[in-house]
């Protein structure tokens, strides 16, 4: 196996999950060798080294040696336990991260989006090797920019990459990376229970463990809105030398500097890219249905209460207050143009109301609207929150709306949509309410059955359950339903990788020679059809990798909202 290159790991060699730089130059045979593993681990879960080295028919040596790199790269965990006179570490393969990593191309996209291209070259930097410092990172980023193009000098490149790293870590699209972070959750939890019950004289019953784990997931979630590890603030001295005496005694001028810890290691946090995809979409549901003002006005709520969301399985939002709404508005919003007025709403000189009173009376049109997202805090006045489940809810069905319309056409849509609003229903009551044959409505439903999305309800009248006397009710149980289409979606996203690769071997000559350095130094030496032939993979492969990530976004909303 070659040595890992680049910055320096970040595990010492005592932990039995340390991981090595990921900027592993890895060549076909070692990514024949990661790809056992990964096979291995997945199949048949968690276990040590000397058993995967047996499946895979590698050396220790070689599994060792894969496990750290995908321990550096998020991939894989490990789990201490204690048998007879050794400790024996197993492995397994952290899944919700190995999903993720099909959304780095759009990551990359969005950092670039919101935190210029400073935030794009710091999120690649972080994706290629795994998790870095914040030193470490600089240090890969200017080796790899060349001296001069940029048009700035190395200083101010080293300065502008500073404050995008500290503002990517201060809004969470970067968390801080502890030793612990390499253990599985499973493990963890239980030793947090361990440490809990053990303060109990008694064993806990049912009742207290539950109350124990409750109170573990509040602290856990508290601890995930306040703090932000890598985070420190100091106090700025460039002012605090320029000031006078009694300002220093007073301290109430001093500016306040967040810097990130430079031996802290970080990694992307996809959860919080995925949060903020979630708000786009929720803001453009509202921007299709009214306007994009009010868009913009449920996107600034949503960037506001952003701050302590933990993941996307939240029941609500935390309430946001609207003076603090009406000062965190874009500027370029126009409150007044766009909205009609009736004439008992407009002045005696038909002047228009002021913009706190039309942004009151958007407010309180988000909050009549049908879909029943937002809606006033009752405990306290001037206050709003979201309702993040019902949003959610709203997308999945639009999305599945979406796919039975493109896969089946709008007939089948009409029966899905009627099942919705109305329950269980029969056969016969399908087909008058939607008006249509019962021969088509049947064949209909047994495509849509078949496809997962209609689920049928048996309900006999008799004991011996005779077909003509028993009632047959179908209905849509969205958690079947999304469950069926993720499982179709990653079955999909299956056959695209796999026409990737057959794309690719069918031009394996082609490919090889041009990966020979005398050809990357000079292309004319392929001839016309040889280019014109790597054209036509060039364009197979950008339209497969485009229509893959299509998909895992739609995969994302069904199973991360």
């Amino acid at each position: 196996m070659p040595k890992a290159k680049g910055p320096r790991t970040a595990y010492s060699k005592k932990n039995p999950g340390h991981g090595r730089s990921s900027t592993y130059d890895a060549n076909s045979k070692d990514r024949s060798t990661h790809e056992q593993v990964s096979n291995v681990l997945i199949r048949k879960g968690r276990m040590p080294v000397g058993m995967i080295a047996y499946l895979t028919k590698l050396k220790p040596r070689q599994v060792r040696d894969c496990l750290f790199v995908m321990i550096q790269h998020n991939v894989a965990v490990y789990a201490e336990q204690q048998e007879k006179s050794r400790i024996v570490a197993y492995y397994e393969i952290h899944r919700p991260e190995l999903l993720n990593r099909v959304l780095i191309p759009k990551v990359l996209r969005y950092s670039q989006e919101w935190f210029e291209r400073d935030g794009a070259l710091v999120a690649q930097s972080i994706l290629s090797h795994g998790k870095l410092t914040i030193m470490d990172c600089l240090a890969d980023i200017n080796s790899t920019i060349i001296p001069g193009t940029t048009g700035r000098s190395k200083e101010q490149r080293t300065q502008s990459l500073k404050k995008a790293f500290t503002r990517m870590v201060k809004e969470k699209c970067l968390i801080a990376v502890r030793p612990s972070d390499s253990l599985t959750k499973t493990d963890k939890d239980m030793a947090e229970e361990k440490r809990e019950t053990d303060k109990l004289t008694m064993p806990p019953t049912a009742a207290e463990m539950a109350s124990i784990r409750k109170t573990m997931d509040a602290l856990k979630n508290q601890n995930h809105r306040n703090t932000i590890v890598g985070l420190k603030r100091s106090l700025n001295e460039t002012d605090l030398d320029g000031m006078s005496e009694e300002k220093r005694r007073r301290l109430d001028d001093l500016v306040i500097v967040e810097e990130v810890e430079t031996d802290v290691y970080f990694k992307i946090n996809f959860e919080r890219f995925i949060i903020r995809w979630r708000n786009m979409q929720i803001a453009g549901l509202y921007e299709g249905r009214l306007n994009p003002t009010a868009g913009k006005i449920m996107s600034t709520i949503l960037t506001l209460a952003e701050e302590r969301m933990i993941n996307c399985k939240e029941d609500l939002s935390t309430p946001v207050n609207i003076m603090l709404l009406f000062q965190n508005l874009p500027k370029d919003i126009n409150l007044v143009d766009t909205m009609e007025f009736d004439t008992l709403e407009l002045g005696p000189n038909n002047t228009k109301p002021k913009i706190n009173e039309c942004l009151d009376k958007y407010l309180q049109i988000l909050e009549d609207d049908l879909m029943q997202i937002m809606k006033k805090d009752s405990g306290r006045a001037g206050q709003y929150v979201i309702n993040l489940k019902m949003a959610s809810k709203i997308m999945k069905k639009n999305l599945i709306q979406e796919v039975v319309s493109t896969r089946f056409g709008s007939p089948y849509v009409r029966i899905v949509n009627m099942l919705l609003d109305k329950g269980k229903l029969e056969e016969k009551q399908i087909s008058k309410f939607s008006m249509m044959p019962v021969k088509d409505v049947r064949e209909k439903l047994t495509t849509l059955c078949t496809f997962g999305v209609l689920n049928l309800q048996e309900v006999p009248k008799t004991n011996d359950r005779t077909p003509s006397r028993t009632f047959y009710l179908w209905e849509v149980i969205m958690p079947r339903a999304v469950d069926a289409l993720i499982d179709r979606l990653y079955h999909t996203m299956g056959n695209l990788r796999q026409r990737r690769f057959v794309e690719r071997a069918k031009r394996a000559v082609l490919l090889n020679k041009c990966e020979r350095t005398d050809v990357k130094a000079d292309d004319s030496l392929l001839n016309s059809a040889e280019k014109k032939e790597l054209e036509t993979l060039n364009g197979a492969l950008e339209m497969l990798e485009v229509q893959e990530l299509r998909i895992a976004e739609m995969v994302v909303t069904l199973r991360d909202f």
